[in-house]
């Protein structure tokens, strides 16, 4: 039988960090599936899902453990089933104000206070132009039950700070 995992990977950036670690899953005959893979402050950081046979589960745990012999922090997770999908909607959220310590803190304390699951999140902080000063944007994609109230968190969000921006949309249906 077939088994999901998730797989983290961190070190040191430069080239073949990819094709090092695809190897490794190659050569168990798993398959490479979803993937995020990003660069941050020199690191490589990358998470993806790995379809794999139960049985060579201890050996391609082992070689990917290996890697550290390269620089490479490897770490593996069974996947877990998900929420019923189908009373859950996709919305998109962007987010831009002034930076400052605790920003995302606040946001996410709203996310948590309103029932929202995090399902990608990026963030940024750019400089701004006009003002001289810095501004935080990030970009999540949330899931949230059917019912939800995407006005009542649209107004949680912008009560956090004066100059915060919010856009909220739903994703499209399938």
């Amino acid at each position: 039988m077939n088994k999901t995992l998730v797989l983290t990977a961190i070190c040191a950036d430069r080239p073949g960090l990819i094709q090092m670690l695809s190897e490794v899953i190659y050569s168990h005959e798993a398959s490479w599936e979803e993937s995020s893979m990003a660069h941050l402050a020199g690191q490589f950081a990358g998470i993806l899902t790995v379809n794999v046979d139960e049985n060579v589960i201890p050996s391609l745990e082992k070689d990917l453990r290996g890697l550290s012999n390269h620089g490479m922090s490897v770490t593996l997770n069974e996947s877990m089933d998900s929420a019923d999908a189908a009373n859950q909607h996709t919305i998109w959220v962007d987010l831009t104000c002034h930076d400052k310590p605790g920003i995302m803190r606040e946001v996410s304390n709203v996310f948590v206070a309103q029932g929202v699951s995090i399902q990608s999140l990026d963030t940024e902080v750019v400089s701004a132009s006009m003002s001289g000063g810095d501004m935080f944007v990030a970009g999540a994609q949330l899931l949230v039950p059917k019912d939800f109230d995407m006005e009542n968190l649209q107004q949680a969000l912008e009560g956090l700070s004066d100059d915060l921006m919010v856009d909220l949309a739903l994703a499209d249906e399938e």
